[in-house]
């Protein structure tokens, strides 16, 4: 399978890892210990009471989540303030293979999701 195709597949899985986790906390009555804002958790829970309050923010959630990963690939890319300084690069450790050289990374990101997430 195509390097960068694999990257963004793991990416998506991280992204709907942490919506899902975010999410699911709204409703049950799991600890919040592994959160650094437990207390706003238990204030989104109660302002949050019904399935189309929490679908909204699961939405919300999932779009920022995407957003940021967008913004990093961007970022890698080299089109962002950093280039100015440095550019980065993402190299495949044992063939030293750049996953850029494939076309942009933060196109590729939203081209595999419209792929495979339906709305």
């Amino acid at each position: 399978m195509d390097k960068q195709r694999l990257l963004f597949e793991r990416l998506a899985e991280i992204k709907d890892y942490w919506v899902n986790a975010s999410s699911e906390k709204l409703v049950d009555k799991s600890d919040l210990v592994w959160s650094d804002v437990e207390s706003s958790y238990q204030i989104l829970k109660q302002k949050l009471s019904s399935q189309e309050e929490r679908e909204a923010y699961e939405k919300i959630t999932d779009n920022i989540v995407e957003g940021v990963i967008h913004s990093i690939l961007v970022m890698i890319d080299g089109g962002d303030d950093l280039a100015d300084k440095f550019t980065v690069d993402l190299i495949v450790d044992n063939t030293k293979e750049s996953l850029k050289n494939n076309g942009a990374l933060h196109e590729g990101f939203y081209d595999y999701l419209l792929d495979v997430e339906e709305d």
